[in-house]
């Protein structure tokens, strides 16, 4: 009873911190028999949270032992079912007892249940696949040797919009099974786990950016967008098509790689003409279709002016506890990849809190007849000041992007010259050098102002 529960209220959670989760390949997944999922690790807690929200079956997740021994965290992870991992450099003379671990999984899979493990061994702040860990290998070929009953080795990608932001969008990406049929039949086989351990990372490195830094990521994202235009479309859409601008990027960093850097420089440029006139990207691409700035501009001051009074009394409600879980996670957070860890404990911390102090007083006079109504709509009106949040911001950005667009304005001409460079030297570089699996929509670049 507590894991469905659990899951519900996590779900909850999740969809007010992200603005909205993707997750394509889902449908796909096996809703019985024995399933071993296998994902990326770039975002602490949240990724096993991500994965226990969108699967509607139980799973049994690894996570390292200090968490079981952690007050509040480690109550839940025991009591969903977590399994701990002892790493070496954490719990001297501890690794022993993963064979336990090892072993309670293959016996979970034998039942036919479902285990997920994040064979990088640890959390990490790059966009890339990190050296696996044997532990997902092991535990496949101990599991079909005890019970006999395929087991599917399913990879997930996790992907971030902006992993460390509140209200970002984020992106689960459920590939194709890791083929095993044809593996030796047990763990002692000839080089069995090391050929499904290089299988598994094969596999999820075709899920996620594979870069070395978020700088680059950015750098990618943003020759694509002036190739191919802004896209309103989710990033499950995107995703795609940024992989192959990203293998595009590997392939003429080794090929090419001065050009690389001389059209790296001239996006450093661009960006920092940006910055000299106070301007994002978003506003620029706006200011090319004045008509749609105008049209985001009223539709977004048209949801201010519908929801503004209940959205003030939300802003009243909220933003103390708001404020304080910023300040909570810049003051304990030392490490860039527990960010979007600490804002949603300590979220869940100080808004709980709030809440139950302003239904407290409602309640004592009258009981829970007296105090429901609170219960509704103070999550209403956080919704409210949510929403207003962002078209506000919407509203600001298109406001900007009109106003750039105004005739004689210099800004906008200077910006429009940089990323032309840009557009031009990237095209003749695929024109003249095209890598093998080129496709036409990698190599036409839009037009400006379209």
């Amino acid at each position: 009873m507590f894991y469905p529960i659990f899951r519900g209220f996590i779900t909850l959670c999740l969809r007010i911190f992200y603005r909205k989760i993707e997750a394509p390949g889902l449908e796909k997944v096996p809703a019985e028999g024995p399933l071993l999922l296998v994902a990326n690790h770039g975002n602490a807690l949240l990724d096993p949270l991500l994965l226990l929200a969108l699967l509607p079956r139980p799973i049994s997740f690894l996570a390292k032992h200090s968490l079981f021994e952690t007050p509040f965290i480690g109550f839940f992870v025991r009591r969903i079912g977590g399994l701990p991992v002892y790493r070496r450099e954490e719990a001297p003379g501890e690794s022993r007892r993963n064979e336990e671990t090892l072993e309670a999984c293959g016996k979970i899979l034998g039942r036919g249940g479902a285990v997920c493990l994040f064979p990088e061994g640890l959390s990490h702040d790059r966009p890339r696949l990190e050296t696996l860990k044997t532990g997902a290998a092991r535990i496949f070929f101990r599991a079909r040797t005890a019970e006999g009953r395929p087991v599917r080795v399913v990879p997930v990608g996790i992907n971030f919009e902006a992993k460390k932001a509140f209200r970002s969008r984020a992106l689960a990406v459920f590939g194709p099974p890791v083929p095993t049929a044809d593996l030796p039949g047990g763990e002692a086989g000839p080089g069995g786990v090391e050929l499904l351990t290089g299988r598994i990372e094969d596999s999820l490195r075709a899920l996620v950016p594979d870069l070395d830094s978020w700088e680059e990521l950015e750098f990618i994202r943003g020759i694509k967008e002036l190739h191919l235009g802004r896209g309103a479309g989710s990033l499950a859409e995107e995703a795609p098509v940024l992989k192959r601008f990203i293998d595009g990027y590997h392939h003429y960093k080794k090929t090419r790689p001065a050009t690389v850097l001389e059209v790296r420089a001239h996006w450093d440029a661009c960006r920092r003409q940006m910055a000299r006139f106070s301007v994002t990207g978003e506003q620029v691409d706006l200011a090319e279709t004045p008509v749609r700035a105008a049209r985001f501009l009223l539709a977004s001051a048209l949801v201010i002016v519908l929801v503004l009074p209940l959205a003030a009394v939300g802003f009243v409600v909220h933003v103390v506890p708001f404020l304080l879980t910023g300040w909570l996670e810049r003051k304990m957070n030392r490490d860039p990849d527990l960010t979007a860890t600490y804002k949603l404990l300590a979220g869940l911390l100080f808004f709980s809190i709030t809440y139950i102090i302003l239904l407290a007083f409602p309640f004592a006079r009258g009981g829970w007849k007296a105090a429901l109504p609170g219960l509704v709509l103070l999550p209403l009106t956080g919704w409210a000041a949510l929403l207003v949040g962002e078209n506000r911001a919407r509203l600001a950005e298109s406001a900007r992007a009109l106003f750039l667009a105004l005739p004689g304005g210099r800004a906008l001409e200077e910006i429009r010259r940089e990323r032309r460079k840009i557009q031009e030297q990237v095209a003749l570089l695929i024109r003249d050098f095209p890598p093998e699996d080129a496709r036409p929509e990698t190599v036409a670049p839009r037009e400006e102002g379209r």
